[in-house]
């Protein structure tokens, strides 16, 4: 990554961050994929600062991470006084990240729109989600197809949306 690039990640992160503070709420439409089953590139994903109510285990949090950011479920909450750390893990990924302090942890995901409907967080629950979880974490070429067909159902969605959009003249979007 250029350095414009890291600049412009680092003010997005720094943006985000205020926006939580100030407003306790932000949205932001998520890109890659180490959450897969649970986030798809694309999702529209909404995130509310802690508050009073501490992040736990299961929870799916944005966070800092060198000079960007990354929405991974935590996995390990680490008691070590005085501070409380936190290791994380993408869904789809087969390793813990290294732990965070709870600084670093900016707000936890509170709603995930997939193709334009609401997905419930606790979706994840479902026997076919673990199934998917544990072929995408074994095997790049499930990866790939899981992909595929969300492209495929991506394009099939905005086309429809698109052509109903046209004849009210509305488009969805993730604002």
């Amino acid at each position: 990554m250029n350095a414009a690039s890291q600049s412009r990640e680092a003010c997005k992160l720094e943006l985000i961050a205020e926006i939580l503070r100030e407003f306790s709420e932000v949205r932001f439409v998520a890109q890659g994929t180490s959450m897969l089953p649970a986030i798809y590139p694309g999702d529209c994903l909404t995130v509310r600062s802690f508050g009073d109510a501490p992040p736990h285990r299961g929870d799916v949090v944005l966070c800092r991470r060198g000079e960007g950011f990354r929405v991974h479920r935590i996995v390990e909450v680490m008691e070590e006084k005085p501070t409380r750390s936190y290791v994380l893990r993408g869904d789809a990924l087969t390793h813990d990240d290294p732990p965070l302090p709870a600084a670093d942890l900016l707000g936890r995901v509170i709603s995930i729109v997939h193709l334009g409907e609401s997905v419930a967080l606790n979706s994840h629950q479902r026997a076919h989600y673990y199934f998917f979880r544990s072929l995408v974490r074994r095997s790049k070429v499930a990866t790939v197809l899981l992909l595929r067909w969300h492209a495929s159902q991506a394009r099939s969605f905005l086309h429809a949306e698109s052509s109903s959009a046209s004849s009210v003249g509305v488009r969805a979007e993730c604002s």
